[in-house]
């Protein structure tokens, strides 16, 4: 059961009002796969709890995908100095911590075997494609075991608590993203020219923020 017939068979306005999913999140382009908001939006409770109302039982692997996505967002996303305790990691033994290190790993691995062992005659390609690819699985496993490691070495060091969504490569992608859009078409800069980038941002500083539309977001000093 997918997604897209899940939005294709309903009205586009009342599926908004229950799950927020848009003609974008459907009709991706080579910009908008990069964009973790639509991805955190198809790969939510919402979703899940529409999907169960209209499919039942014929759509249960998804929406237990769907389910185990959220989950993993939720553990990653803790982002407010502000926010309350239960939603920060506080303790080396956060259940979070051990829900990604056991459940949602443990999740893809019961998923590979179960189509490894599924009874026909299927062609290597024809198992891959009923799998995330490698590079997916192996992502999951380096960042889950990342992330898990560095907040418990932090916890252990005496931090306070941890607030996972700073976690992230954004500050550098919005960094060398200027440096892209002042060379213009230049794909080969000069020593100068980085210097003299790095320069004018030194003096813009606070102005120079990330687009509204890209796929990177501006973390405050209250880390929201």
């Amino acid at each position: 059961m997918s997604l897209v017939q899940l939005f294709e068979e309903h009205t586009e306005g009342k599926l908004y009002k229950k799950t927020k999913l848009t003609r974008a999140h459907i009709d991706l382009t080579p910009f908008s796969v990069m964009k973790v908001n639509l991805a955190a939006q198809v790969f939510s409770n919402r979703v899940a709890q529409h999907m169960k109302e209209v499919y039942g039982d014929s759509a249960r692997e998804t929406i237990t995908f769907i389910t185990h996505m959220n989950r993993f967002f939720d553990c990653l996303n803790t982002r407010n100095n502000n926010a309350g305790k239960l939603s920060r990691n506080t303790d080396i033994h956060d259940p979070r911590l051990s829900y990604l290190e056991t459940e949602f790993l443990g999740y893809l691995e019961q998923w590979e075997n179960d189509v490894k062992e599924r009874v026909g005659k299927f062609a290597d390609a024809e198992r891959k494609r009923m799998l995330l690819s490698q590079q997916t699985i192996h992502g999951f496993h380096i960042t889950i075991n990342s992330i898990v490691a560095c907040v418990r070495y932090l916890l252990g060091k005496g931090a306070k608590f941890v607030n996972t969504c700073v976690f992230n490569q954004d500050v550098l992608e919005q960094h060398f993203g200027h440096y892209r859009h002042k060379q213009g078409a230049g794909d080969n800069p000069t020593i100068d020219n980085v210097r003299h980038t790095l320069n004018t941002l030194r003096v813009v500083g606070s102005v120079a923020v990330a687009p509204i539309k890209g796929n990177t977001k501006r973390i405050g000093n209250d880390g929201a």
